[in-house]
């Protein structure tokens, strides 16, 4: 990390980030989000870039301490680039600067962030664990570990990069920020129609159709496979429109994840039940 002519010395600016990466979620509430997070983890700036000056540190206070809301892993840059800003600047001009900075790139970050690390993370590495544990195999689970532990020491790239690059890394790197965010959706989206396709079981049972009677009084039955029908028509049918529909219900204001899990299970004890679907 460079940092030729800053008030802080390599390790402060550490110790900084670590405070972010504990701290961003500490008091979490429905009114700020990560404020009470972020004034937390910009204490220590505060008190060095305005601790004479009794106003200006009020000011820090109050502008750190607004709403705030990002994905953790993202907010590292800000917080890098905010450190930046106000370092430059330690006057209220820089602090609203920096308050306008955060207000800024909170929902873009937030946007970028959600689709690499939730989908990547959620999606490819979540189902490659689930896999392999549905085999009985544990390497899944520690390649889902290994990837969090990579996560976590990218994170102290992402502040080296934000405080080094200050308001300069919106507009350098933004075209390839959005080209990385659309690869990742892709692969996600992929991934996820994937794990449709493979992991959820909805098998219809077949049918005993009668098609007329011997002279000895026996019926001739015939056996329709409902199921390789269904296949025919399109692989997978029944598990993607279940898919669908459970999406659809989540949209509802109604339905939560609890509801809908429990619904699903009745479901399918219920057409168990009836013979429409296979064990």
């Amino acid at each position: 990390m460079k940092n030729n002519g800053s008030k802080f010395t390599a390790k402060e600016l550490r110790r900084v980030n670590l405070r972010w990466i504990w701290q961003s979620q500490i008091g979490w509430n429905y009114e700020r989000m990560q404020g009470l997070g972020y004034l937390s983890t910009m204490l220590p700036v505060i008190n060095r870039l305005y601790g004479d000056n009794p106003e200006l540190k009020a000011k820090a206070l109050h502008v750190h301490s607004q709403f705030f809301n990002t994905q953790p892993n993202m907010g590292d840059i800000i917080v890098g680039m905010n450190i930046a800003i106000e370092e430059q600047s330690a006057n209220s001009a820089g602090l609203d600067v920096a308050a306008s900075i955060k207000t800024a790139l909170m929902g873009p970050f937030a946007g970028i962030g959600d689709t690499i690390f939730g989908m990547i993370t959620g999606a490819v590495f979540g189902s490659i664990a689930a896999t392999m544990a549905l085999e009985g195999n544990a390497i899944g689970i520690a390649i889902w570990t290994l990837w969090q532990i990579a996560c976590f020491f990218f994170r102290f790239k992402m502040f080296d990069l934000g405080y080094e690059q200050g308001i300069k890394l919106v507009t350098t790197l933004s075209g390839k920020m959005n080209a990385l965010t659309e690869a990742a959706a892709v692969l996600g989206l992929t991934v996820v129609g994937c794990m449709i396709a493979t992991m959820i079981k909805f098998n219809l049972a077949s049918i005993n159709v009668g098609l007329g009677i011997f002279e000895d009084g026996a019926e001739l039955m015939k056996e329709f496979p409902l199921q390789t029908y269904a296949d025919s028509i399109m692989p997978a049918l029944f598990p993607a429109v279940l898919a669908a529909l459970c999406y659809w219900l989540l949209g509802k204001k109604w339905m939560n994840s609890n509801k809908l899990i429990i619904s699903v299970v009745i479901a399918a004890i219920l057409l168990r039940f009836f013979g429409i679907v296979a064990a």
